[in-house]
């Protein structure tokens, strides 16, 4: 089955939505929060703004609402974190003794508990072999449209490396179009990171 990609369009729209009733817009009335609402037979479809981002039974509690925004956020992110893991199987070059580890469950659980909307991806050793030096690094990766933040260090028994000192903004904060276009420009920061490792290592 060919996985689609994910709805950029409605992850905006759908947290957009969550955060009108949540925290502290809990009480806000659906129509501050732009919402409304159309019966279909026995459904009701919900809009935010021009886009809908749920579809009800006829009689639901601002709670199961709630939860219905974030069971479709969860099926796009689920889409938009197997997009991104192909182009990193594809584009990224890992340090020797590296694995990339892509924290999707905790962010599930902390998506569903509390409306969580990041995902860390992390570059660290993998244990298979003795480093003099290891690169550690920390993708924060937002759920509501395709942007992060990079965070990335060479350490030795010396101490600690910038490994984008000398990169961007842009670079450390990428945004895209698409979370697959976020992966490969993300793929090519760490990529120039990495090959400066070595030399990273012996200023440190």
């Amino acid at each position: 089955m060919l996985q689609t990609a994910p709805n950029i369009a409605y992850l905006k729209a759908a947290w957009a939505a969550f955060s009108g009733i949540s925290g502290v817009n809990a009480q806000q009335s659906y129509e501050a929060a732009g919402l409304s609402f159309t019966r279909i037979n026995h459904s009701t479809l919900v809009r935010k703004n021009d886009v809908q981002v749920s579809t009800m039974p006829i009689h639901y509690t601002r709670h199961e609402l709630r939860v219905g925004f974030l069971g479709r956020i969860e099926n796009e992110v689920r889409k938009a974190v197997f997009e991104m893991d192909a182009v990193f199987y594809r584009d990224l070059c890992l340090p020797e003794g590296h694995r990339l580890v892509i924290e999707l469950e905790e962010c599930l659980r902390m998506l569903r508990r509390r409306g969580n909307r990041s995902l860390s991806i992390l570059v660290e050793p993998d244990g298979s072999m003795p480093l003099d030096a290891a690169a550690r690094v920390d993708m924060r990766v937002f759920l509501d449209s395709p942007r992060a933040c990079l965070f990335a260090c060479a350490v030795d028994a010396s101490g600690q490396v910038d490994l984008l000192e000398d990169a961007p903004k842009r670079a450390r904060m990428p945004r895209a179009a698409n979370y697959a276009e976020l992966a490969a420009q993300i793929s090519a920061t760490l990529n120039e990171a990495f090959a400066a490792f070595p030399r990273a290592q012996l200023a440190a």
